[in-house]
């Protein structure tokens, strides 16, 4: 690991720290322009992460697929967790787990931060921030290990197909600069993950679960491009081509 210059990428890492969280609702920062270069990912002070993939080690950036699945992000009935991530239910309780692993390859350390979700509405665009909703958010200390947290959500959407993101932000492990594109946001990043859903509502039908939702996912269906999704409008920033 590289060690000269560290004042220099350290101060560039608060920088994008501020610009990161500037794009996300519900988070504040400091206001700063953006550095004139990406900070080394190899000089922050921590590293909690979460995975894309099964195969997933935290490397930045992580190009496997399918990337909207984190097997690190899930939605289950109960807050004791499931084995898979299940159809959300609207007008229920259902439960957000996440994984969240310490450390990662970058730093190591415990860490303190917000893991904060976000949703897409059902059937629609990508589009940060009009086609998003803050869900909720959890202040935690993450130790060496795997740190499972479990969160009650009652706002379910739809029924119909959208998106679930996860983000962990932590002064010590910041964000790189966030573009309007998920994909781009969630491989570059190892503290974000993605996981697109299908809710159902167990009402339709006179109380029983309804058979009329096509419960392939969007990506499936081509609702959304599967290269170029628009996502967080960075102060402007412009998407990354893959």
């Amino acid at each position: 690991m590289a060690i000269s210059g560290s004042r220099v990428r350290r101060a560039a890492t608060a920088l994008l720290t501020g610009v990161a969280l500037a794009g996300l609702p519900g988070a504040t920062a400091t206001a700063a322009a953006p550095p004139d270069a990406t900070p080394d990912r190899l000089m922050t002070v921590t590293d909690v992460w979460m995975r894309d993939l099964v195969s997933d080690a935290g490397l930045q950036p992580h190009w496997g697929s399918p990337i909207w699945a984190s097997p690190d992000l899930k939605v289950c009935p109960t807050a004791a967790g499931c084995a898979s991530s299940v159809p959300p239910v609207v007008g229920g309780t259902n439960h957000i787990i996440t994984t969240l692993r310490n450390p990662g390859p970058y730093s190591e350390g415990t860490d303190s931060g917000t893991l904060m979700f976000y949703r897409s509405s059902p059937g629609a665009s990508l589009v940060w921030p009009t086609a998003w909703t803050f869900v909720t958010s959890v202040s935690l200390t993450v130790p060496p290990g795997v740190t499972t947290v479990s969160v009650p959500w009652i706002g379910v959407p739809g029924p119909g197909h959208f998106s679930l993101i996860a983000v962990w932000q932590s002064p010590t492990d910041p964000l790189l600069p966030l573009t309007p594109d998920i994909q781009t946001n969630v491989r570059r990043n190892n503290n974000i993950v993605w996981r697109d859903l299908v809710s159902v509502d167990l009402l339709s039908g006179g109380g029983r679960p309804s058979t009329s939702i096509d419960r392939r996912t969007t990506m499936e269906q081509g609702i959304v491009p599967a290269r170029s999704v628009p996502l967080w409008t960075d102060q402007g920033s412009a998407g990354l081509d893959r």
